[in-house]
């Protein structure tokens, strides 16, 4: 059998490796340059560098904005384990009604958050589909809207889909004949779940998780759209605001900077995980 050149498997790479490197590494780069500039120095062409003082400042006067760029997400990302890890047992082990429309569901992030926060936001107002809702309660819009919660409620819903798939995933591997042993040997229902199943597919739940977190780390439109002044304190909304509004470019690079070391990280421990299970 004739060996394919190892030239021809560097030429089918080149287009991905130009990719990478002119749409994410340069640009990556470019963005860490200018964490360590004063202002808009670097975009006028005449760059300031001011060593780590930047950081210093985020981390002094931005310490809340970091907390809830990590809460908000890390309190969906717990939602969607509550409510994912059953759904995805049930798409996998039982037949339940309209599962087809189920699955096909599960690639709504792909389209983008806008949905989840511009459908959510109306829903809230007044007229909106709560609002028999809030004359039952006697709450009023401002009691939901505009809070972290709604915040928490739009990220694991976005999310959601992905905590079912690698659950699913993971559900999808256990050999059906070991919770059957377990059976066998006298174990009832519940305890087979917990003592065989539950430790089996942790690996898929722990990655979803995981997954889910880093990518509502990111969420711009849904703190944006459904947060308040508070809720919306997060490191992409101040990012826009220092750049559009303050034009401090080098305070909002430095955000950026730590924003995508924090979701690297996420997705490192998610790949991590997936391949130490598989």
């Amino acid at each position: 059998m004739n060996r394919v050149p190892k030239a021809s498997y560097i030429l089918l790479a080149l287009p991905t490796i130009a990719y990478l490197v002119f749409f994410w590494l340069i640009p990556l780069s470019n963005v860490v340059i200018i964490s360590f500039t004063e202002g808009e120095s670097f975009i006028l062409g005449r760059p300031r560098y001011i060593g780590l003082q930047n950081y210093a400042a985020v981390m002094g006067s931005y310490a809340s904005t970091i907390r809830n760029t990590i809460i908000l997400p890390l309190s969906a990302a717990f939602v969607d384990f509550i409510v994912g890890y059953p759904l995805a047992y049930l798409l996998v082990r039982r037949k339940i009604l309209l599962q087809n429309v189920l699955r096909a569901s599960l690639l709504f992030p792909y389209f983008g958050d806008i949905y989840v926060s511009y459908g959510l936001w109306n829903m809230f107002l007044p007229g909106g589909v709560f609002d028999t809702l809030y004359s039952i309660t006697g709450l009023s819009y401002r009691h939901v809207l505009y809070t972290s919660y709604a915040v928490v409620l739009g990220f694991s819903i976005f999310t959601l889909p992905f905590m079912v798939l690698y659950t699913s995933a993971s559900l999808s591997e256990i050999d059906p004949s070991i919770e059957e042993a377990a059976y066998t040997l006298g174990a009832s229902p519940l305890k087979t779940f917990i003592k065989v199943t539950l430790p089996l597919s942790a690996p898929g739940a722990v990655s979803g998780f995981i997954a889910c977190f880093g990518w509502n780390l990111g969420g711009y439109l849904i703190p944006l759209l459904l947060g308040g002044v508070e809720a919306s304190n997060v490191i992409t909304v101040k990012v826009v605001h220092l750049t559009l509004q303050l034009h401090n470019y080098g305070l909002a690079a430095s955000l950026a900077t730590m924003l995508v070391a924090m979701t690297l990280f996420s997705t490192y421990l998610t790949f991590k995980i997936t391949k130490v299970a598989g």
